[in-house]
């Protein structure tokens, strides 16, 4: 039984909150709906970091939500002083930290140009993937980064492919977040969490390879497993990406803080907290899942959740 209702959201940690909201408002159509300080005991709890207090932004895009945490205090850490590891510089696409939201939107040229033409880039330039890719012929697409170095992707569907919510007449430049894609070390592995123990729908799987995916990813000789997993048909899905070229030797994430820059939490509502936790518990060693912890409604619709972390390290926020 697919114990998963819906991915709710995305989150990301980062460091200067305004700067950041500036950033996605300004060049890629997302609208600030709230800001929130969270110092309760609560939050401390769920995420493994007791006393913490974070500055929260909400953004909407479409009908999908991304976060915004600045830790304004970690009381655990030396001198009370917050210590945010950056992302590293040369990060690549095929690290196993990797992660970045799809945002979707009608023409992939005006929207590279409202903004993001002037960010960080990961592609070489803006790509139309080939037709011998059957799996993603026709798909449009461009990564760059945020101004903190958060990995996003630009992406315009053909009519055959993505959801019928991404083809309707009058759409808006940008439209929403379809997914948010992850770097995995072993496809089978995290198939076996998301789909067999989740109970995630695996709604797609290909390999993409030559000239347009090296583009794309900014790297040579690529070739990735790309496996799509989904909850339902309205909600955003997770991606699984498996880069077996152009380096086999990808580089782990060690130690993952939720005050690294290149944590990300995805959000999930399940039917059953207690099941989920107990399935998990079987698995996870106990530094990769916390405890359930009773949480105010006002902020993801839940009144319990807990921290988990996936075999490469990705966290994961459970609600009910």
């Amino acid at each position: 039984m697919n114990n998963i209702k819906k991915v709710i959201n995305t989150s990301q940690t980062t460091v200067n909150l305004q700067k950041q909201i500036n950033w996605y408002t300004t060049n890629l159509g997302f609208s600030c709906i709230s800001e929130t300080r969270i110092d309760d005991s609560w939050l401390g709890e769920l995420i493994g970091i007791p006393g913490a207090i974070i500055n929260k932004a909400s953004l909407r895009i479409g009908e999908e939500f991304l976060e915004l945490w600045e830790f304004e205090q970690v009381p655990t850490q030396k001198n009370d002083k917050i210590v945010v590891t950056l992302i590293p510089e040369d990060s690549q696409s095929n690290d196993l930290w990797f992660q970045h939201i799809c945002i979707v939107v009608s023409n992939l040229n005006d929207a590279f140009n409202k903004g993001a033409s002037n960010a960080a880039q990961i592609s070489r330039t803006l790509v139309t993937l080939p037709e011998s890719n059957k799996e993603a012929a026709n798909i449009e697409a461009v990564k760059i980064k945020d101004s903190v170095g958060h990995p996003l992707e630009l992406l315009k569907f053909p009519q055959d492919k993505g959801s019928k919510r991404w083809h309707k007449a009058n759409s808006k430049l940008f439209m929403g977040i379809d997914h948010t894609a992850i770097g995995v070390s072993d496809t089978q592995k995290s198939i076996a969490f998301y789909h067999e123990l989740l109970g995630m729908e695996i709604a797609g799987n290909g390999i993409n390879y030559g000239k347009e995916q090296d583009q794309l990813d900014g790297l040579i000789n690529t070739k990735v497993v790309i496996t799509s997993l989904r909850a339902n048909s309205n909600g955003m899905g997770i991606e699984l990406l498996d880069y077996q070229l152009p380096n086999p030797n990808r580089r782990e994430r060690l130690n993952p803080k939720p005050t690294d820059l290149s944590e990300w939490r995805t959000m999930i509502l399940v039917e059953d907290i207690k099941i989920t936790h107990k399935k998990l518990k079987k698995i996870c060693s106990l530094e990769s899942i916390g405890p359930i912890v009773s949480i105010p409604p006002d902020y993801w619709g839940g009144t319990l959740a807990f921290q988990a972390r996936d075999p490469d390290g990705h966290a994961l926020i459970f609600l009910n």
